[in-house]
């Protein structure tokens, strides 16, 4: 079996895995909720949340990234911890490893999967947010979404936000991969996030913080002249950060003695 084959069925197990768990069901729901919260907004107090000549969709991208990119961190960390949990909750690590499958693929499967659940969410979060505005310029053509606007600012953004936020989500993989104690990786995780918030009120270092690639790599996207390539440092961070903590992970589960 070559390494592309074997990979394959590696990916399709750990798919198989999930089908008939919460984790598909979440993947699916927790990208709607922030459009759908938006959508409440706009049906109801639209007219009083837009200025004079201001485009609806700018708002539209207001309202959902930052929310969005926000929550988006716990979500990292819930799915970073479903990925482990059928193991460590069934205690079948041994049974895993004794599949005719390297560890080493094995492994890099469940990094597969997990970056791809990350960046599926990420995508379906930027469809659901689009039907929004479309769904409003249906709905209540009075609101302006039928201006002129790049919907593919949402994909772009989305794309960034997954890139920066690689190299945090391979630590919380790295721990949920590590630790039967599920509690142990959420709370050094949201430790890690709340460090970030309290460290970008002035320390010089703060944009050295894996928690706060994404935030800072944003940049400003409500200026007209926004350039989605702008500020590609914290890009470089977080997937050289993530290399390392993967390759390192995987070299910790491909040695680790499975009792």
């Amino acid at each position: 079996m070559n390494s592309v084959t074997a990979l394959k069925r590696g990916i399709g197990a750990e798919l198989y895995k999930f089908r008939r768990t919460f984790i598909l069901w979440f993947l699916l729901l927790a990208p709607a909720f922030v459009p759908f919260i938006n959508l409440m907004i706009f049906v109801k107090k639209g007219h009083e949340l837009l200025g004079p000549d201001e485009n609806p969709w700018e708002r539209l991208v207001q309202l959902s990234i930052e929310p969005g990119n926000f929550l988006f961190t716990f979500f990292v960390m819930i799915v970073a911890l479903f990925v482990s949990s059928i193991e460590h909750n069934s205690n079948t690590w041994k049974l895993i490893y004794t599949q005719p499958l390297s560890r080493l693929v094995v492994y890099t499967s469940k990094v597969v999967v997990f970056a791809l659940m990350l960046l599926f969410s990420l995508l379906l979060f930027s469809v659901f947010t689009v039907l929004v505005g479309l769904l409003l310029k249906v709905m209540m053509p009075d609101l302006g979404f039928d201006q002129a606007f790049g919907i593919g600012l949402f994909f772009q953004l989305a794309i960034k936000i997954f890139l920066t936020t690689l190299g945090y989500a391979s630590l919380q993989f790295w721990m949920s991969q590590r630790w039967k104690n599920l509690l142990l990786p959420l709370g050094i995780g949201i430790g890690g996030w709340i460090s970030f918030l309290i460290l970008s009120q002035g320390w010089k270092y703060v944009e050295y913080h894996p928690y706060g690639f994404p935030m800072l790599g944003l940049g400003n996207y409500q200026d007209p002249a926004y350039e989605w390539l702008s500020e590609l440092k914290f890009v470089y961070r977080s997937v050289g950060l993530a290399a390392v903590v993967f390759v390192l992970a995987g070299l910790d589960m491909v040695r680790k003695r499975v009792v």
